[in-house]
């Protein structure tokens, strides 16, 4: 009988998971089907994780460390999960460099895509340079350490934020109607970055309304506002466009506070994308026959587990984005949950 746990994703939630399992003395396969460890926090190179205001190396940093020197994890880089036979406690997986393997269970925690932006074109992103992803943003920050214009390099003079793009829009179709759970607070920390850094340049968030979940309510809603002067509009962004005029885009929006249309010049738009379960979440669902929520394609839990990490199949459990929208912190307890179930599931089965 297999002894021996899989999870597939490097992230934070297939992290939390190996390390908690390798603790636990259980000999555990990590697949990561990326050349480093740490998901899209890492990978993507983010710049400052919400709620802490923290970078990824101090928030995902010890979690890659333990993993990589626990003697119970064998870390598999640039490798997928190819196929899956039989059933818990004595599943076969096949893995994409060749490797065959008995594991008693399986994590999944293949985590989330960002929206493609450009299925939004009135939104002008990959027309105007100068309309950027919250992502990219992101980049500019942790990469080059400064703010500016794509098109020219200046620093801008006004920058608007747009909330929910690909998330909350039933244009799309159901697919994408499920909010992001992280843009509003995120984008209220950009903006505070931004103000604290450039006290000159004027920061706009555009919203539908604001989701600033829990304890984030006053450092990412309240305090970019009264602290720091970052203004928030309710408004439906209709198109941006560029004016050749002055080199600057066009913001055509309806104020829903004061029930008129305005076209407010920006010199950098940032658009706040949502999140979309990633390809592997996808393949893994096929793979193992994980059920999924019938509208976005996110993994479901079974429903009479009373659990959301157990997923509808025995011995495979699932943790973090692959579920749905969720913030990183979160995606690191559900993978320690994930691991936890794991470990007990391999001890009942053992012991029977």
């Amino acid at each position: 009988m297999a002894k021996s746990v899989l999870v597939v994703g490097g992230g934070p939630a297939g992290l939390a998971a190996a390390r908690t399992l390798g603790k636990l003395g259980i000999p555990t396969i990590l697949v990561e089907k990326e050349q480093k460890l740490g998901g899209r926090p890492v990978i993507e190179d983010y710049h400052t994780l919400i709620p802490r205001k923290m970078t990824p190396q101090q928030v995902i940093g010890p979690f890659i460390e333990e993993v990589q020197n626990n003697p119970n994890v064998d870390v598999k880089l640039g490798v997928e999960l190819e196929a899956c036979e039989g059933e818990a406690p004595n599943f076969k997986v096949k893995l994409s460099n060749g490797e065959e393997h008995e594991v008693a269970a399986i994590v999944v925690a293949t985590g989330f895509q960002h929206f493609d932006a450009k299925r939004k074109g009135e939104l002008g992103y990959g027309i105007y340079p100068d309309v950027i992803t919250n992502l990219e943003l992101e980049q500019m920050f942790s990469r080059e350490g400064k703010l500016y214009r794509p098109s020219n390099g200046q620093l801008p003079k006004r920058v608007a934020f747009v909330f929910c793009v690909g998330s909350r829009d039933r244009q799309l179709g159901v697919t994408n109607v499920h909010c992001c759970r992280y843009g509003c607070a995120l984008s209220g920390l950009q903006g505070t970055e931004i103000r604290e850094k450039y006290p000159d340049v004027d920061v706009f968030c555009y919203y539908m309304d604001v989701r600033t979940y829990g304890t984030w309510e006053y450092p990412f809603y309240w305090a970019p506002q009264e602290k720091h002067g970052v203004r928030y509009v309710r408004g439906r962004i209709a198109e941006i466009t560029y004016s050749p005029s002055d080199g600057r885009l066009r913001v055509k929006h309806e104020d829903t506070i004061v029930q008129r249309p305005a076209e407010i010049p920006m010199d950098l738009v940032v658009l706040v994308l949502g999140m979309e379960p990633s390809e592997g979440t996808k393949k893994l669902a096929k793979i193992l026959g994980l059920a999924q929520d019938p509208d976005s394609q996110f993994l479901v839990p079974a429903e009479d587990a009373g659990s959301n990490i157990v997923s509808n199949k025995a011995g495979i459990f699932i943790a973090g984005a692959c579920k749905g929208p969720i913030d990183i912190e979160s995606s690191l307890s559900e993978g320690e949950a994930a691991g936890a179930e794991a470990a007990t599931f391999i001890g009942a089965k053992v012991s029977a």
